[in-house]
């Protein structure tokens, strides 16, 4: 029975070892989204905002209002492509380990 559970925490630990591989390579990944020629935005694979670059000739008052708007919607468009990044790479992850799709798990 202990040898039972011994091999159920080796399997345990190299499900981990690979999340954790997975998890360091989605740090590695980057994504850009750009609004035009105004804003471009960099997120990498596990949802943090990395780099943000604004055209300088686009920054004065009478444009705030929509820099702002533009940085919002630019900004949740890097991290939801980021979002489906993650969940591609850990779905690929359990189909390859065999694991049951369990929702929200991956």
């Amino acid at each position: 029975m202990f040898e039972q559970f011994g091999n159920i925490m080796e399997m345990v630990k190299k499900v981990q070892q690979n999340v954790d591989t997975v998890q360091e390579g989605l740090k590695q990944e980057r994504i850009e989204v750009s609004s035009g020629d105004v804003i471009k935005i960099t997120v990498n694979g596990q949802q943090e905002v990395v780099a943000i670059l604004l055209n300088s000739k686009y920054l004065n008052a009478d444009n705030a209002a929509l820099l702002q708007d533009l940085l919002l919607a630019t900004i949740n468009n890097a991290l939801s492509k980021s979002r489906d990044l993650n969940q591609a790479a850990m779905g690929k992850l359990a189909t390859d380990l065999n694991l049951p799709k369990i929702p929200g798990m991956f």
